[in-house]
C-alpha cells in the first residue's frame, strides 16, 4: 500500500504523525511525507522520504501533481497541511473534530466521533547526556520555560522540593538568586528524561504536556492551554502559578491512571490494520 503523509511545517504535529510512519514502514507499506521546502530537512530528520513541495504558494498544487502521480492508496494529514479530505490525524495543538484518529486520549476530548490512538511521544534525534546516564540520588522534577522571565517565580517555589530541579538553559538569568537544587544543563531531552522525572513544570508547551501525560507524570503548566486545563480537570495536573508546584506530589494516583488509559488505546501499528482496511 502507497501511503502519503502531509505535514504542514510544524515541528510538532509532524511529530505527532512519525510514530505512524514507522508503523506502516515496518508493516512493509511505501511511505512518504509531504512538506514544504523550507520543512524537508525536519521530515528527513525522522528517517523517512520527504516529498518537497516547494512555497507556501505552491504547496497545493504540488501536491495534487504528486499525488495524482503516485496514486497514494491513502492521504493521512496532520491539521494544516494543504490538503482536503483522507484521513486526518490530531494531536495536542489540534482541537477535536469528526471521522478523524486521535492521539489525545478520550478523557482529554470532548469528542465522541473519533477513533483514539495511542500517543507515542516523539520529540526527533535526541541524544542521552552523559548525566542522565547516573541515576538521580533523588527525585527529578524538569523545568522547561520558553519565557526566561518566570524564571524567578519559579525558582523561588521550587528551593524547597526534595528533587533536583532540571532546566536546560545557555544561563541562569541575571539577578535571578538559583537555589541549590536546580540544575543547569545544555540540553535536557524529554524522550530520555521524562521517564526519570517525578513531576514537570512547563510553560504551555502542549507537546510536552501529552508525553508527560503519557509517562504518568504529574504537571505543573504555568500558562494556560487547552491541552493543560483538560489534564488539569482530570487531576494529573494544575494550571496556575508557580507556588503550586508543592502540591505536584499529590497528583501521582491521578497520573498514573491517565498514563494507564493512554497505554490501553490502540498502538499505531493497529492504525495500520484499519487504514489498510
Amino acid at each position: 500500500m502507497r501511503v502519503l503523509l502531509a505535514a504542514p511545517p510544524s515541528p510538532a504535529r509532524l511529530h505527532n504523525l512519525v510514530p505512524l510512519a514507522w508503523a506502516l514502514r515496518t508493516a512493509g507499506h511505501d511511505v512518504k511525507i509531504a512538506g514544504r521546502a523550507s520543512f524537508v530537512d525536519e521530515i528527513l530528520s525522522t528517517g523517512c522520504v520527504a516529498v518537497d513541495l516547494g512555497t507556501e504558494d505552491t504547496e497545493s498544487v504540488a501536491l495534487a501533481e504528486f499525488a495524482e502521480l503516485w496514486r497514494p492508496d491513502v492521504v493521512v494529514s496532520s491539521p494544516g497541511a494543504p490538503v482536503a479530505g483522507g484521513v486526518r490525524l490530531l494531536g495536542p495543538l489540534d482541537s477535536s473534530g469528526t471521522g478523524t484518529f486521535d492521539t489525545v486520549p478520550p478523557s482529554l476530548r470532548d469528542a465522541s466521533d473519533v477513533r483514539p490512538v495511542r500517543h507515542v511521544p516523539y520529540f526527533g534525534p535526541v541524544v542521552v547526556p552523559e548525566w542522565l546516564r547516573r541515576k538521580a540520588r533523588r527525585g527529578r522534577v524538569l523545568l522547561s520555560l520558553t519565557d526566561a522571565t518566570l524564571a524567578g517565580p519559579v525558582f523561588d517555589a521550587v528551593g524547597g522540593l526534595a528533587a533536583e530541579v532540571v532546566w536546560a538553559t545557555d544561563s541562569a538569568p541575571a539577578g535571578v538568586s538559583m537555589p541549590p537544587n536546580v540544575r543547569l544543563v545544555d540540553t535536557a531531552p524529554p524522550a530520555a528524561l521524562l521517564p526519570t522525572c517525578t513531576a514537570l513544570i512547563h510553560d504551555g508547551d502542549a507537546t510536552l504536556a501529552l508525553a508527560a501525560a503519557t509517562h504518568g507524570v504529574p504537571q505543573l503548566s504555568l500558562v494556560e492551554t487547552p491541552i493543560g486545563a483538560r489534564i488539569a480537570a482530570v487531576g494529573a495536573g494544575l494550571v496556575g502559578s508557580a507556588e503550586q508546584a508543592g502540591e505536584l506530589a499529590s497528583l501521582s494516583a491521578a497520573a498514573i491512571a491517565l498514563r494507564d488509559e493512554i497505554a490501553a488505546l490502540p498502538a499505531p501499528r493497529e492504525l495500520v490494520g484499519a487504514l489498510t482496511r
